[in-house]
């Protein structure tokens, strides 16, 4: 049997509100979820999945940095 976490315990792991993770749901922007009647509960292995796929910040070495490109006039005659 895997091992699953309450929503209060999630938010507290990933430090935000109880709020902002329900809201995460009805939105389909956080991790999946399983329904127990209407109790909500988070799998290990899914929030970890979740995490992994999330966007990065920062300079990983791969990349030079972007210069900016000069900036055009708007309305030039």
């Amino acid at each position: 049997m895997s091992v699953y976490f309450t929503e209060r315990e999630v938010a507290q792991e990933l430090r935000v509100s109880l709020a902002s993770l329900r809201r995460w749901r009805v939105e389909n922007r956080g991790p999946r979820y399983v329904k127990v009647g209407s109790l909500v509960r988070y799998s290990v292995r899914d929030l970890e999945e979740w995490l992994a796929g999330l966007p990065s910040g920062g300079l990983s070495g791969k990349k030079e940095p972007q210069t900016a490109r000069p900036r055009r006039e708007k309305f030039a005659s």
